[in-house]
């Protein structure tokens, strides 16, 4: 028996109705056409810039070239990739900005808890604290061992709800019966008695240890106040969260909340203490100095005690006396003025002075000089630390005042130490 079969449209010599088709070709898609499409879409991504083809790359007819063909620019692909797909700019803003986010959160939790500070429930978190790190460090030390099964708990660790509970735990006419409403009015009234305000109390040393390191002088009232040594290690931890957000702040370009949480720290530490716990003044000071903001700047190293050697205050004040003595010639600023701060810098750190005056010979010397980070006030790794910052830019910029430095030290070099000049303290003793 023979049967008749339609004819496969796909094995027929009949043509497709293609777009190819109707555009007059006839011959069927090769490995060569497929080749030279490729070749053609790698020229434009290799940035050509022709659109037109040329015929030997195909053998099918040319046709008019499309309206969407003639608006494509040169780069346009470059400039889609750039648009669609995050770069590494937008993947690190990314990261700082969840940084932020994530410091931000945990400031605030710390704030909440000084702002309502209650010893006995930090010394119970505390203890919790300690348990469960004690646990952990147990566990990893016995990891490989199996832990034995416990067995089940006897009647004395139930805990008995609803009707099973005894009767003094329900019933109010039995005389073991506590109220819970009035155990909880009690407990929330004793704790409001032991509640302090830590941003109150401890403001002006705030995070510092005290000589007595027990007791500090209340600024508000005059009394003594206790500070014990959960309270002193957590005013650490705000103040250490405070310039991380801040610093990270300054990254971001957001200038106006960096000097906002630098100030604050700042006024809790206290404008008198020569030794703070962290290094929010000077943070400050190079704030104020990038952002041109020489009155803030003057502000601030007023209200400062005279003898804080720190160079990134005194080195910062003369370099703005200088400018506002001999160039911007402002009223109340004169060369005595700027030579008394100078005199004040060079006690503070003598290594400034003669790292700024001979910057260039320093800096063909000195290497790795980007590793120091948070000198010690008056040492060598201070000046060097000062002298390779974006500081050193301001100094060099500003006309005359590295020559101003230089002629100071050398004649304080050629002069007699017992003249009783205040030039003669740039000799180092």
């Amino acid at each position: 028996f023979f049967f008749l079969l339609p004819a496969n449209p796909y094995t027929s010599n009949s043509m497709a109705k293609t777009k190819r088709s109707k555009r007059g070709g006839s011959d069927n898609w090769g490995r060569d056409k497929h080749d030279a499409r490729l070749n053609r879409k790698l020229d434009k991504l290799n940035g050509d810039g022709n659109d037109q083809v040329e015929a030997e790359h195909d053998d099918e007819p040319l046709s008019a070239p499309s309206k969407k063909k003639s608006k494509k620019i040169k780069g346009g692909y470059d400039r889609s990739v750039h648009l669609s797909h995050d770069n590494s700019e937008k993947k690190q803003q990314s990261k700082l900005r969840l940084h932020i986010s994530k410091v931000k959160r945990e400031t605030q939790a710390l704030r909440e808890r000084l702002e309502a500070w209650d010893e006995v429930d930090e010394k119970r978190r505390h203890h919790e604290q300690v348990l469960k790190q004690r646990k952990e460090e147990e566990e990893q030390r016995n990891g490989n061992i199996k832990k034995k099964k416990r067995g089940r708990l006897g009647p004395e660790t139930w805990k008995l709800r609803g009707a099973a509970r005894p009767a003094w735990e329900v019933y109010d006419f039995d005389t073991r019966y506590v109220c819970p409403h009035l155990k909880a009015h009690e407990d929330a009234r004793v704790r409001a008695k032991r509640i302090i305000n830590a941003f109150h109390v401890c403001k002006g040393h705030f995070g510092q240890i005290t000589p007595d390191s027990e007791k500090t002088d209340d600024v508000s009232g005059g009394s003594l106040v206790a500070v014990s040594e959960l309270l002193l290690h957590a005013c650490q931890s705000f103040l250490s969260s405070s310039m991380q957000c801040a610093l990270l702040n300054l990254d971001a370009k957001k200038f106006k909340y960096a000097r906002q949480i630098l100030m604050e720290v700042v006024e809790l530490e206290g404008e008198s203490a020569h030794t703070p716990f962290t290094d929010a003044r000077c943070r400050l000071m190079r704030l104020c100095i990038e952002a041109n903001r020489p009155d803030s700047a003057r502000k601030l190293w007023e209200r400062l005690p005279s003898d804080y050697s720190s160079v990134w205050i005194r080195f910062s004040a003369v370099l703005l006396e200088y400018v506002s003595w001999n160039i911007l010639k402002e009223e109340g600023s004169t060369k005595e003025t700027a030579s008394k701060l100078l005199c004040e810098a060079v006690k503070a750190n003598v290594f400034c002075a003669y790292y700024i005056a001979f910057h260039g010979t320093f800096c063909q010397v000195f290497e790795y000089t980007e590793d120091i980070e948070d000198a010690q006030n008056g040492s060598l790794e201070q000046a060097i630390e000062y002298c390779n910052s974006e500081q050193m830019g301001s100094w060099v910029g500003t006309e005359g005042a590295v020559e101003w430095i230089r002629s100071a030290i050398v004649q304080a070099l050629h002069s007699s130490p017992q003249s009783g000049s205040d030039e003669s303290l740039l000799v180092k003793n």
